[in-house]
Parts: structure tokens; sequence; C-alpha cells
């Protein structure tokens, strides 16, 4: 009898623990409900990911299988293998992807750092005007202006061309010039001011002191034009009809369809596509872990300033 009466004050003197945490940290419903809706919408991001990532692993029976399974149950390489050896061209394309994405990427943050630089610290007649009549250009869509582009770059022999692509890519920017705009005018005046007075020149105040402070700015524009570059589809399409030079977005695109060469080497097109598209996906993945930090850090600063 007395064990009993011991176990139940021990569930009680836990349960009245518990709930005195609960009012201590305020957990209220609705922050319980914002957490759920929270881990739903995460779950909803990362199960594509977790499929693709599965498919890429399963044999054509399992993919087809009438009751389709999350996790394979015989894995299989057979889907890496087609496209690394037999789908030889995929290297191809990353290659492609590597060298137009870090050319356009590199031209972009360079352009976009001056620029930024200019229009938050430097006087000039009519900036504000030019500033944001840049602004305008971020309300229109790219596939808006897609015959243009088309008409410009076939008239100064840029189609089909690395070049072409890189400097079509590094021309769109009104978002990076914005988000290194507000970058450098959260940078004090003091530390400026205070180069100045040593005898700094606009050049070395820019190189010396606002560009290592704008270091999280510069992350954030370079992990956009990343993401956007390596996976730009529609433009790259459309200026581009040599195989040798499409990038890993187009040249994925490419491989569906071969259903006489997938049943052949008893290969399901969706188990080789989903391995494709996985490889193609790689990059950006790694590139936001390494640079997540720098990421977040450059989104929370930079006060908007008009």
């Amino acid at each position: 009898m007395e064990t009993t009466l011991s176990v139940q004050s021990k569930t009680r003197h836990k349960l009245s623990s518990f709930w005195r945490r609960f009012r201590l940290h305020k957990i209220r419903p609705a922050r319980i409900v914002l957490h759920i809706v929270m881990i739903l919408f995460s779950l909803s991001c990362i199960l594509p990911l977790v499929w693709i990532t599965s498919s890429s692993f399963k044999p054509m029976q399992e993919l087809y299988a009438a009751v389709p399974t999350l996790f394979p149950k015989r894995p299989t390489l057979m889907n890496w293998y087609w496209c690394v050896s037999i789908m030889g061209p995929v290297l191809m394309y990353l290659k492609n992807s590597c060298i137009v994405t870090f050319g356009g990427m590199f031209l972009q943050v360079l352009l976009a750092t001056l620029a930024g630089f200019a229009f938050a610290r430097l006087e000039f007649k009519g900036r504000d005007l030019l500033f944001y009549g840049l602004l305008a250009f971020m309300f229109l869509p790219r596939a808006g202006g897609l015959m243009a582009s088309y008409e410009m770059m076939h008239f100064f022999h840029l189609r089909n061309s690395y070049l072409g692509l890189i400097l079509a890519f590094a021309a769109s920017l009104s978002v990076p010039v914005f988000i290194m705009r507000q970058t450098f005018y959260a940078i004090p005046r003091e530390l400026e001011d205070a180069a100045v007075i040593d005898g700094a020149s606009t050049w070395q105040l820019f190189r010396h002191v606002a560009l290592p402070m704008g270091t999280s700015g510069l992350v954030v524009i370079a992990i956009f034009a990343f993401v956007d570059m390596w996976g730009d589809y529609l433009f790259t399409w459309t200026m581009l009809d040599t195989e040798k030079l499409y990038t890993v977005a187009v040249g994925i695109t490419t491989t569906i369809g071969w259903s006489a060469e997938f049943q052949r080497h008893q290969v399901s097109t969706y188990g080789a596509n989903s391995a494709a598209y996985l490889i193609s996906m790689l990059p950006v993945i790694i590139v936001f872990i390494v640079m997540q930090k720098w990421f977040i850090r450059g989104l929370t600063e930079g006060i908007l300033k008009f």
C-alpha cells in the first residue's frame, strides 16, 4: 500500500513539475500549432528529396511495383552506372554548368559589389532615380524578355557560346545590387570617416573598409547567383543549339525518352533520371550546407533605408 502511494506521489510530483516548466516557458497552444505546421512543411520539402534519392537506388521491378515503398528493398547501382558510364554526356553537362555558373557568378558578384557601394556611399546626380529604375527590373520575368534577349544575343554573335551565357546571367543585377547596397548601408559611417581622415581614397575605402565588412552580403548574392544559374533551363535552352554546350539542367532532359536503350539494359527511365537529377542537385546542396552560416547572417544584416 505504501509503495502504491509512493508511486502516485512521484507521478503527481512529475506532473506538477512538468506543468511548472510548461508555464515557465509560456508554451501556448498557438505556439504548439505553429511548430506542428513548421514540421509538416519541413517534411513536405524533405520528402521529395528522400523519394528521388531512394528511386535512384531501386531496380525496375520496385519502381513499377503495385505498392511502392519509400526505401529500396534490393538497392542497386545500375541507375548510377547508366548515368556515369553509359550516359557519358552527364559529366560533360556538369563541366559546362561549372564553367557557365562560376564565370557568371564571379562577374555578377564583382559588378553588384561595385554598383552597390556606389549607390550606398557615392553622391552623384540621378543616383536614386537610376537605382529605383534598376529595381523596376526585379518585377519583370525573364521569360518576358526572352525573344528580345534572343535577338540581341544573335546580333552580337553570342549564341551557342560560354561567353554569351556568362554575360547574360551576369547582367541580372537588380537583386544583387539591392542586397549589396543595403549591406554597405549597414556599415557605420564612422569607420569610413576615420579612414578618410587618415587619407584613404575612395578605392581604398571600398577595398579595405567596406568590402571586408560586407562579406556576408557577398555570400548571399553568390549563393543566389549559383542556384539561379545552375538550375536555369528556359533561357539556357533557348540560347544553345549545340549539345556539347548543354548545361546539366538542359542536358539531363535529353536523356528522357530513350525507352528502347533503357529497356535493353534493364534500366528504367524513372530510376536513371532520378540519379541524374540527384547528381545535378548535389552541388547546390553542398554549397548551401557549407555557406549556410554566412547566408543566414547576410539575410539578417542590411537595414532597409530609403
